[in-house]
């Protein structure tokens, strides 16, 4: 009965080996990564790319003096036109500055035009004219320096769009330079998306492509227009933009959702 259990044994630890044996030499499955996959076919795993809605332009317009903000009409959210006034502050004394710098450049031109006359006339030096001449330039130009102060009692809109985000109130007081609101242009929306940079076999400006978007629920029809001009060496991918092919007034920047890209 012993020898037949040792024996046994040797059996069980005989099949054992061969089994490990076998998994050693066998080939292991090819792992499957859905960015360094040989042709730069979409897989099922990287077939759906996040896309990010942006707005074409956008930028924080900050306080262009420092001062008391007069007038400071709109509010998060309100549109506006190119032009309009997005801050006004209370400029009195420089408004006060510059009409004193007028009236002194007004009355310098006048001496200098007697001075020129009575330089005809032979009744002063040609010094006598170069000071006059002089004078005149000297308050045209403070005079058009107290006008630049005046200008920066207001800022214009410089595109036609919506307010993005309020920084300060009507009566605040803020120093040169502080933010005061955000404003975007929503009318030229913009997406962006980060896809495998092994894609541009066949990514190329002009491919169409099907954008659902998380917040509206909706589908929208979508095109590529421009390619980002670096790859991201560490995670072999780069970021392209597309734009909507439709207007669709309900997008805003900032919403996001799934971009379904196919090669042509």
């Amino acid at each position: 009965m012993i020898h037949g259990w040792k024996a046994g044994r040797r059996l069980a630890a005989a099949a054992i080996g061969l089994i490990l044996a076998a998994a050693a030499q066998a080939e292991p499955p090819a792992r499957r990564d859905s960015f360094k996959e040989i042709g730069g076919e979409p897989t099922a795993a990287d077939r759906d790319i996040r896309v990010q809605i942006t707005a074409k332009t956008a930028t924080t317009i900050g306080a262009s003096m420092t001062g008391r903000l007069a007038h400071f009409p709109l509010r998060d959210g309100d549109r506006f036109k190119e032009g309009q006034v997005l801050a006004r502050f209370d400029c009195g004394v420089a408004e006060g500055a510059a009409a004193r710098a007028r009236a002194t450049a007004d009355k310098k031109k006048k001496v200098l035009e007697t001075s020129e006359k009575l330089r005809q006339l032979g009744s002063n030096s040609a010094l006598e004219l170069e000071i006059a001449a002089a004078e005149v330039h000297e308050a045209t130009a403070e005079a058009a320096a107290a006008q630049a102060m005046v200008a920066k009692c207001q800022i214009l809109a410089p595109i036609s769009g919506r307010v993005g985000a309020i920084m300060v109130r009507e009566f605040q007081h803020v120093s040169e330079g502080a933010p005061l609101l955000e404003i975007l242009d929503d009318r030229n929306l913009e997406m962006e998306l980060i896809v495998p940079s092994r894609w541009l076999a066949w990514l190329k400006p002009g491919l169409r492509f099907t954008v659902a978007v998380d917040e509206t629920g909706h589908s929208y029809k979508a095109e590529i227009f421009r390619l980002s001009g670096k790859v991201d060496a560490v995670s072999q991918s780069i970021k392209v933009y597309g734009r909507l092919v439709e207007p669709a007034p309900e997008l805003l920047p900032g919403m996001s959702g799934k971009a379904q890209l196919t090669p042509p």
